[in-house]
């Protein structure tokens, strides 16, 4: 296996362990669903074994999101370069926030991947729950003014 290769099939499972996490599903319910060992859920979310093309569409329709999810935020992905024989196309990434004003990745606490690292923590995903636990829509948003604010100042 190229280095290549092996740093994509990395990214694939960091995003698949990310979402799984971001569903609430364990590796054993997304196993069941895939028709596989949470073992071999493991080994894909490492990044030891490869996610072959029908995998990761099974993985996309259980996710709920779109193939090219799993290579979004890719280094790479997307250029324009022609290299080793490869054309790349541009993607649109998955999904961005309409009006956020979200901190880029230089901002961000060094993180190789900018920031998915961080969306995986436990803290993360729970600070997310709690968040969208709050119904009315003016207290989630000054609640996230509030934590701009710190952030800003503490920076």
């Amino acid at each position: 296996m190229t280095e290549l290769a092996s740093f994509v099939d990395a990214h694939v499972g960091r995003r698949i362990r990310l979402l799984r996490g971001l569903r609430k599903y364990s590796q054993e319910k997304l196993a069941k669903a895939l028709g596989i060992t949470f073992q071999q859920v493991q080994k894909y979310e490492r990044g030891a074994n490869r996610v072959g093309a029908g995998r990761l569409y099974e993985l996309a329709q259980i996710l709920e999101v779109p193939v090219g999810f799993f290579f979004d935020e890719l280094e790479g992905f997307g250029s324009s370069d022609v290299r080793m024989g490869r054309l790349h196309e541009k993607q649109a990434p998955f999904q961005k926030s309409k009006g956020s004003s979200e901190k880029t990745s230089s901002e961000t606490p060094d993180k190789k991947d900018g920031g998915i690292e961080l969306l995986m923590l436990p803290e993360t995903l729970e600070l997310a729950r709690a968040y969208y636990s709050i119904s009315d829509e003016k207290i989630r948003q000054q609640l996230m003014n509030f934590i701009r604010d710190v952030a800003e100042r503490s920076s």
